[in-house]
């Protein structure tokens, strides 16, 4: 994937960092110990502290580590250097954590659909079900006098409880199967060795402190991250009518219990690793699948959810159920009833009243550093874009799709493939066998540009009458329908935005079917416009966006998998070592830089994005080669623009620390020190902060 779409607000979500404000780069180690037991002052007044940048480049995404007196120089901090103007100019917006083109570009598809929203003159029925929806969320009103009465009933069944049979009946309740959290999920997917063919999907739940190796040793983050939702937790809990003091011990029960499930849930750094896909990979019958827990109800939770049938399940951890037939005693009984109040109640913080809603926005910035909130046109769109995908997308696109732009990207796709080509035939590390074959795959890649043609029905969904708790329940059973429908069947390859926003700012390659895809919602400035010069053209779609997609195809994940998306070594084992010594001599380097204060970037878990960028570089650099009088200089300035960037110290922390994708002022540096073109345009010498000696250039491909 391009990046990350890093928006609006973590309070709506139990996911991931979304939102803006500025943090305090330092804060001392008592403050996170004070806000575990109480209520602590808000931080955000606290003077903010520079960052100290890193080594060899200060981390300019933090705005305070850049002034107007801050001396730039192409040889020392290219990033720097192409990018202080637009970092004085800009500041993180009101409700975010980070600002950068993704999200300016992001944010002018969000005003474009808040328009959508309230034009009355759109006529069928998804323009009446998204606005119907946007309506729910924006009454106020209704949603203050609902309160938590809807949620009041399962909350009340959970607390009654007195023993596992009690859960066991609400996991397998035809009323609350869907509402609670029983401790794995499962989902209907395509499968790894046969990539056309939908299976059943099982894993573990998400984590509250997102990554299990907090579990064993808390990091930074995750005090960050216990202390806000643990807070949000005894606010919601109160609104129940549950003492302050008892909601505290309660959220700490859930934790232990986590604590426990985490042992058998894989790090990030685990799922980074080139056997993360053999560990996942496990194949099982019904049988074998229900076999594996002897005590945990799984196959009536199955049943109850009709995810029962004769095909293939694909289960991502099978020794988890050992560790859950464990826990799933009446002797844990009190430690099971606290995690399901803490994932039941948490789950809601989104969808009940304004005064929930301020709590988290509070919470956010004590926690996260968001500066203020998200408008409320934005909030609403926000949750319809979540909640009706493909009826805000089809709305979308029946007003701002452009089949001319539609074909221009997908020729510009076919020139970055025509140019893939000469750079894997000339490749001179890979034996001809291992070139052959990565040749046929790219030759295979099918071209997704702007948005679809087919998108799934949605005629059936009707909330007229409902209120948002109800609308987003019936919304809810109708997407399990949909998948249970797809169950065993073949993939509809013309419907190839299922799952994903082709709204987002994003793009990716997606390596069970081997494609890229070039969605509509990165289409537009700074990105993409019909009349950009060749140098920003091959700087930003030449090697920013599908350059780098299609390296993806090649890269320690995508090149496991072959030209018809089949999960299948098709390496010798002397081109897989060398590919292997490449990437670690990558992952060495990262390790060594400094990325700010006593942080260093983790190798192992940016090495493929790190690979793709570079690789798309390269490619659109052998593009430039054969222009006559072509403009170095404007083509790496506008590369380096494209990563333009601010971002709070939490976000900063949570993408060093957990996302597959480079700091973005590394996504500049490193790339442009790979390549003598950048040498010669800025007369880069060895001293130079920019400089690489040759034998420790880092070039994949």
């Amino acid at each position: 994937m391009k990046q990350k779409w890093i928006a609006a607000m973590l309070s709506l979500s139990l996911v991931s960092i979304t939102g803006c404000g500025t943090f305090p780069y330092t804060m001392p180690p008592e403050y996170f110990g004070a806000v575990q037991e109480e209520a602590a002052e808000d931080p955000a007044g606290t003077e903010k502290s520079e960052t100290g940048g890193g080594t060899p480049w200060i981390d300019s995404e933090f705005k305070g580590n850049v002034r107007e007196d801050t001396p730039v120089d192409p040889k020392d901090d290219f990033h720097l250097y192409a990018n202080k103007e637009w970092i004085l100019e800009n500041e993180i917006p009101t409700g975010y954590t980070s600002w950068s083109h993704y999200t300016e570009r992001g944010l002018e598809v969000v005003k474009q659909c808040m328009e959508l929203l309230q034009d009355e003159s759109l006529t069928g029925h998804d323009a009446e079900l998204v606005q119907t929806y946007d309506r729910l969320v924006l009454d106020w009103d209704a949603r203050d006098a609902a309160g938590v009465t809807e949620i009041r009933d399962c909350y009340d069944r959970i607390l009654a409880a007195q023993s596992v049979d009690d859960f066991t009946g609400l996991f397998t309740d035809s009323e609350t199967y869907d509402e609670l959290s029983p401790f794995i999920r499962y989902e209907t997917t395509l499968g790894y060795n046969d990539p056309e063919r939908y299976l059943i999907y099982i894993s573990s739940p998400s984590l509250l402190l997102q990554d299990s190796a907090e579990y064993s040793e808390r990091s930074e983050l995750g005090d960050i991250y216990y202390g806000y939702y643990k807070e949000l937790f005894r606010f919601l809990a109160g609104k129940m009518g549950m003492e302050e003091g008892e909601a505290a011990e309660c959220f700490d029960t859930a934790i232990r219990l986590e604590t426990r499930l985490s042992e058998k849930v894989y790090t990030t750094r685990e799922t980074r690793m080139d056997d993360y896909f053999d560990r996942i990979n496990n194949e099982m019958t019904l049988e074998e699948t229900v076999s594996l827990a002897k005590v945990f109800p799984l196959k009536d939770i199955l049943d109850a959810a009709g995810y029962l049938y004769d095909g293939p399940y694909l289960v991502e951890r099978p020794d988890y159920f050992e560790l859950l037939d464990e826990i799933y005693t009446d002797e844990n009984l009190e430690e099971i009833r606290d995690y399901l109040l803490v994932k039941y109640l948490l789950g809601y913080s989104g969808k009940l009243d304004r005064e929930t809603y301020d709590k988290c926005n509070e919470l956010n910035s004590l926690y996260f550093g968001t500066s203020g909130t998200l408008s409320d046109e934005e909030l609403a769109y926000n949750r319809v874009a979540a909640h009706l995908p493909a009826s805000m997308q089809k709305v979308y696109i029946s007003v701002y799709g452009s089949e001319e732009d539609k074909a221009r990207m997908e020729d510009l796709c076919r020139q970055v493939i025509d140019t893939y080509r000469e750079l894997l035939s000339e490749n001179e590390w890979a034996s001809d066998e291992v070139k052959d074959y990565a040749i046929e795959k790219l030759d295979k890649i099918r071209i997704h540009a702007a948005y679809p043609d087919k998108f799934r029905d949605t005629s059936m969904i009707d909330i007229a009458g409902c209120s948002l708790i109800e609308a987003d329940k019936k919304i809810k059973r109708i997407e399990e329908e949909y998948e249970r429908s797809l169950i065993g069947t073949e993939k509809d390859v013309e419907m190839w935005a299922e799952g994903f926003n082709i709204l987002d700012c994003n793009a990716f390659y997606d390596f069970s079917s081997n494609t890229i895809n070039m969605i509509i919602g990165m289409m537009g400035e700074p990105f993409y416009s019909s009349d950009m010069s060749t140098e920003e053209l091959y700087a930003s779609i030449g090697a920013f966006w599908v350059g780098h997609e299609i390296s993806h195809a090649f890269d320690s994940n995508g090149s496991q998998f072959d030209a018809e998306g089949q999960y299948r070594n098709w390496w010798t084992d002397e081109d897989k070592a060398e590919f292997n010594r490449r990437v670690s001599k990558m992952d060495d380097y990262l390790d060594g830089i400094i990325a700010f204060g006593d942080y260093h970037f983790i190798g192992t878990n940016v090495d493929t994005e790190m690979v793709a960028d570079m690789t798309g570089l390269q490619c659109a650099l052998r593009m430039a080669a054969k222009v006559d009088g072509f403009d170095y200089d404007k083509f790496f300035t506008k590369y380096a623009q494209m990563n333009a960037s601010l971002s709070v110290y939490s976000n900063e922390l949570s993408v060093l620390l957990q996302d597959e994708h480079p700091l973005d002022y590394s996504r500049t540096n490193v790339p442009v020190q790979q390549f003598e073109e950048f040498y010669e345009t800025y007369h880069v010498q060895e001293g130079d902060n920019m400089y690489l000696a040759p034998e420790d250039r880092l070039l994949i491909w």
